[in-house]
């Protein structure tokens, strides 16, 4: 039998091509590889806007006198209030507040509506076969007011957005309270299924090709 040598060559020429292209949608090809900064967790972002949030207080603080005693209401039964009375002591630790006693106190600061939420929003790639990215939004939002003192309660809102891999989903939830976490959208139709279908069909190209070019 004789052997049609430039056929053979151009079918093998194929066959590598199709397996190139099956390694690269899959992301399994090393031709490129990324090194990419780590997001802040929401952990990390929860804790910088509510301490700079605090700000406002701090200034209050200073104007009343930092050697009077301040009795923190929080007025939630949630971990909610665990985490924000956690920062309080952590950012005021040279001022007198205290949180169980009400004797002797010289002012109330009452804290309410407090509200901390995660919100994953637009789940996609940014190339056909790309990683998937998702925007991501932290939310802070809360009110205090000062007992004693002729000032309207102040209300504090912020949000920081930004947007991750979708892979990195479960290292920025990373931490015990609830309000870290939050669902991802569903992945659109084109990344459900075209991709996938694709995938599944150059494999079992490349497959039958493989062994057309081993039987002649």
């Amino acid at each position: 039998m004789k052997v049609n040598y430039a056929e053979f060559a151009y079918k093998m020429k194929l066959f590598g091509l199709i397996i190139v292209a099956v390694l690269l949608i899959s992301g399994k090809g090393t031709a490129q590889v990324e090194y990419d900064e780590l997001p802040k967790t929401n952990l990390n972002l929860f804790q910088e806007i509510t301490r700079n949030s605090l700000s406002e207080l701090e200034d209050v603080v200073t104007i009343i006198g930092k050697e009077k005693i301040y009795k923190i209401t929080v007025e939630d039964n949630t971990e909610r209030k665990e985490f924000f009375v956690n920062e309080l002591k952590q950012m005021f630790t040279k001022v007198k507040f205290v949180y169980e006693i009400s004797d002797s106190v010289d002012y109330v600061i009452k804290f309410g509506n407090l509200n901390f939420k995660t919100v994953y929003t637009d789940l996609k790639a940014r190339k056909f076969f790309g990683d998937e990215y998702v925007n991501r939004e932290i939310n802070v939002n809360y009110d205090f007011s000062v007992s004693g003192k002729d000032l309207s309660s102040r209300k504090f809102s912020k949000s920081y957005k930004d947007e991750i891999k979708a892979d990195k989903i479960e290292y920025v939830e990373n931490g015990n309270y609830a309000f870290l976490k939050s669902v991802l959208p569903e992945k659109t139709f084109l990344k459900k299924i075209i991709v996938p279908a694709v995938i599944v069909a150059v494999s079992a190209i490349a497959t039958i090709l493989f062994f057309t070019i081993r039987s002649k």
